[in-house]
């Protein structure tokens, strides 16, 4: 296929564009602030938590080779020492992340870990006369885990020019011929089942059945035109990320089998902690542009303070709605929520159309309607 040279400009002008808008929305000047969630089940009662065996229900890992248009399959028979590696893998992530949410003291027991599977543990919990001292509650599960390697090639027809001689004689032939790209890929899901289980009485708290997937791929046909444009866009994106500076997310890099599993445990036991634990996380809201850029400035540095009283003394002279909503951005910040709440809904009434207003007041009304859960489920903890 041959492009004009003014339909690539074209294109190349189009992506010019895009990337600066990129740009321009990406530095929006912003402000980052913690909000707690609260728990979504109730686990009054449970201080002191025990991680017990992950058994391996299903792991099975296949490869899958090409070699001129001929694919063959091999299952790959994990030994019982290196299902048990994936299995204390599991667990020692499971560990990490519950051990980072102060919710919960974590006993460090392998009381529990010792017990064959979840059949055994139920057992010996509901016997008669059982009790433990230290501990509340135990959580454990099962895995299943598939993962496939493919080492094969993308296979297209391209067309080849052969120039002999120079000059108004030269002779051009132009021939299809096969081109071969090899790539290796990687790609498969875990599932993973999280129960939480009181010891005394005995009662299943939580179970939380998740799966995660993964795909990865290095070589092959390269991208075209727009293949190239998505990559570059996709790589700018990146930069400006949290993952800035992490290898192994790129195609540079081959994720090892380890890297995989512990990146997806991670991911399924974060979102169980969210389920049985309050927790917090870092939102980033808009600061409302034209209002008085000194206390812009405060509140872009994180000094929320000084930002409130710079703003009480402008918008006592004069009610500018950015500014009002700044101030409210302030409040919440340090979390007054009901100030906050008020100066969002007096910069409401007087520009009805800005969109970041009517998102603080709904932010508000969020947070008053969680922040009594919240604060009971952490004086809870705490008695």
């Amino acid at each position: 296929m041959v492009y004009s040279n003014k339909k690539i400009l074209t294109v190349l002008y189009s992506m010019l564009v895009f990337l600066l808008l990129l740009l321009v929305v990406g530095c929006a000047p912003k402000v980052n602030i913690s909000v707690q969630i609260p728990a979504e089940i109730n686990t009054e009662g449970i201080k002191k938590v025990a991680i017990g065996k992950f058994e391996g229900a299903f792991i099975e890992e296949r490869v899958q080779l090409e070699r001129n248009g001929n694919w063959v399959i091999k299952k790959i028979k994990l030994t019982e020492a290196q299902k048990q590696a994936i299995s204390d893998q599991v667990r020692a992530k499971i560990v990490n992340v519950l051990g980072a949410t102060p919710y919960f003291s974590l006993i460090y027991t392998d009381e529990f870990a010792k017990l064959e599977n979840d059949a055994a543990l139920q057992e010996m919990i509901s016997a008669e006369g059982y009790k433990s001292k230290e501990v509340d509650a135990i959580i454990n599960g099962k895995i299943w885990l598939e993962m496939q390697k493919t080492d094969g090639s993308d296979v297209a027809k391209a067309e080849m020019e052969y120039v002999q001689g120079g000059g108004p004689n030269s002779l051009s032939v132009t021939v299809d011929k096969v081109v071969w790209w090899p790539y290796k890929s990687m790609r498969g899901n875990m599932t993973l089942e999280m129960k939480m289980t009181r010891l005394v009485p005995t009662e299943v708290i939580a179970i939380n059945l998740d799966t995660r997937t993964f795909s990865h791929r290095t070589g092959g046909k390269p991208a075209g035109l727009l293949g190239s444009f998505t990559s570059a866009t996709q790589s700018l994106r990146d930069g400006m990320g949290a993952n800035k500076g992490k290898i192994e997310n790129s195609d540079a890099v081959y994720p090892s089998f380890e890297q995989l599993v512990s990146d997806l445990a991670t991911s399924i036991a974060t979102n169980f902690v969210r389920r049985v634990a309050v927790t917090e996380k870092v939102v980033s809201y808009q600061i409302a542009e034209g209002g008085d850029p000194q206390a812009k400035m405060l509140i872009e540095a994180g000094a929320y303070e000084m930002g409130i009283e710079r703003l009480q003394s402008v918008t006592a002279r004069e009610k500018n709605p950015n500014d009002l909503y700044n101030l409210g951005l302030s409040f919440e910040a340090i979390g007054e929520y009901g100030l906050a709440g008020t100066f969002y809904n007096d910069a409401w009434e007087r520009d009805k159309e800005a969109l970041i207003f009517a998102q603080g007041i709904g932010r508000i009304e969020r947070i008053l309607r969680e922040y009594p859960q919240v604060k009971r489920q952490l004086s809870e903890k705490s008695e």
